[in-house]
């Protein structure tokens, strides 16, 4: 008996190291849902001017695609953190049926785990070109601007 106690808790101990990364996915789809957020409280904003005629009408609309793009790469990023997250499930369910069943599950283990490492770079690289549009899309201020020769 004690050596199937010892076995589950070894089992349990492997398979915390998945959990931990679902709590990570998890923190970043907060992430990406805030962003999410404030586009679109961004898009409504600019759609409200738009119609009403107050403003530059091509600044807007070139704001508003910028914007487009941005929330395809997040939906993007959603999608790939989606289904990390489900390869995460699948590999801990897998390790409970390896342990139980004893059907020697290593390489399909192994797999969805890269698998899972892959989506979640993917995800996170969209995030990161998300920011990249957000951050170069940003108006010229003082800071972007070149100081004129001979000023410092």
């Amino acid at each position: 008996m004690a050596s199937l106690l010892d076995d589950i808790a070894n089992l349990i101990t492997v398979a915390i190291t998945p959990a931990l990364l679902l709590l990570g996915v998890m923190i970043q789809m907060r992430v990406l849902n805030n962003r999410l957020d404030r586009i679109n409280d961004r898009s409504e904003s600019l759609q409200e001017r738009l119609s009403s005629g107050s403003g530059l009408r091509p600044s807007l609309v070139h704001e508003l695609s910028v914007l487009r793009r941005r929330e395809n790469a997040i939906h993007r990023a959603f999608g790939l953190s989606t289904a990390c997250m489900i390869l995460i499930c699948s590999v801990v369910v897998a390790l409970f049926v390896d342990d139980s069943m004893h059907l020697k599950l290593d390489s399909l283990i192994a797999f969805a785990f890269v698998a899972t490492m892959l989506l979640l770079v993917g995800s996170f690289s969209l995030l990161l070109h998300e920011i990249f549009i957000a951050s170069h899309s940003l108006p010229a201020t003082t800071l972007h601007r070149r100081q004129p020769e001979g000023q410092n």
